[in-house]
């Protein structure tokens, strides 16, 4: 698939304040609930971390993921950051479309929209994620989205406990944003 998704973005991340910004009444995403069973390796090829998502869901009054991180390296990963530049990063981020070629494009650029950062994960997400071990849990806020935009789920920042595994880089903190994206509906959807 794409990239080496090692992304330095202790600026871009932590810079974007999207999150206190109302979605105008209109454009507001009604509840709906999508099964996506997202698997996504990285590295491609001997992958140290897996990143999954089972499922989105937009509420009444927030939203929700549940989503999963797998450690298949032989050492752990700091989940946070080791050096306190990129935090917890957890949450959305909306684009207009779902195009991977448009997120590296950004992504090169410096120009991500901001991250809505999950205020809750249940269960609480591990200091470290040990050799071999997964997390699995709900992460959500509150808050609008905007229903139309694509939705792609940020998770991070790691950090490897140890010397990085072939193909992860010399050290930077890892931030995983998904290659997959999902439309969200713009008005209710009717029963079948």
């Amino acid at each position: 698939m794409r990239r080496a998704s090692l992304l330095v973005l202790a600026v871009a991340v932590t810079g974007c304040g999207a999150a206190g910004k109302p979605v105008p009444v209109g454009v507001q995403a009604p509840p709906q609930s999508a099964r996506l069973d997202w698997r996504e390796p990285f590295p491609a090829e001997q992958p140290a971390l897996v990143f999954g998502v089972s499922s989105f869901t937009v509420t009444a009054t927030g939203w929700t993921a549940e989503i999963s991180v797998e450690n298949r390296s032989d050492v752990g990963w700091e989940v946070g950051g080791s050096r306190g530049n990129a935090g917890l990063v957890f949450g959305v981020m909306l684009f207009p479309n779902g195009s991977i070629d448009d997120l590296e494009r950004r992504s090169r650029s410096g120009d991500l929209p901001g991250i809505r950062e999950a205020t809750s994960n249940r269960p609480a997400l591990p200091p470290v994620l040990a050799p071999g071990s997964t997390w699995r849990g709900t992460i959500g806020a509150p808050g609008a989205l905007a229903g139309g935009l694509w939705v792609r789920l940020s998770f991070g920042a790691f950090t490897s406990v140890g010397k990085p595994p072939p193909g992860t880089g010399t050290g930077a903190d890892v931030i995983w944003f998904t290659d997959h994206a999902h439309q969200l509906e713009q008005t209710p959807s009717t029963p079948a």
